[in-house]
């Protein structure tokens, strides 16, 4: 049976050889697992898992895969920064489309999510995250 902790220590592995991560750290970001440090300004990207249903059978699930990025400053105005936040959403639908062909994991298209939003704990910072969730089903029986 897969834990929380094996299914975030999987996604990472799969994240090491993406063009997302390629991406984040050639722009001086870190892959974290559930938090990054509290005071980064840099595009770190953070894995988190919401486990749901768990049985003998099967596990189901909520993985979120935010990519942080930093608002830009224009005439003493701060405005997202919409060229990094699509590049972003398109990097994550990418990383997603990668999820749903893996074999290990059952990663369902249908209700997956990619969006960006500015939580209020972000906005002093002048930050935000695009954001994918993508709901998976994990047939315990299959796994050895």
């Amino acid at each position: 049976m897969k834990t929380a902790n094996t299914i975030k220590a999987d996604v990472r592995t799969l994240l090491e050889g993406s063009v997302l991560k390629s991406f984040i750290t050639s722009k001086g970001g870190a892959i974290y697992v559930d938090t990054r440090p509290t005071d980064s300004k840099k595009p770190d990207c953070v894995v988190s898992l919401i486990s749901g249903e768990t049985g003998q059978a099967s596990t189901k699930g909520l993985l979120i895969v935010k990519a942080f990025y930093s608002d830009e400053l224009l005439n003493d105005t701060w405005y997202e920064n919409m060229s990094m936040g699509h590049t972003l959403q398109e990097l994550l639908f990418r990383f997603s489309e990668s999820l749903v062909t893996d074999p290990t994991y059952n990663f369902q298209r249908v209700g997956r999510q990619i969006y960006s939003e500015q939580p209020n704990e972000l906005v002093a910072s002048h930050q935000r995250y695009a954001v994918l969730k993508i709901n998976f089903n994990i047939n315990n029986t299959l796994i050895t």
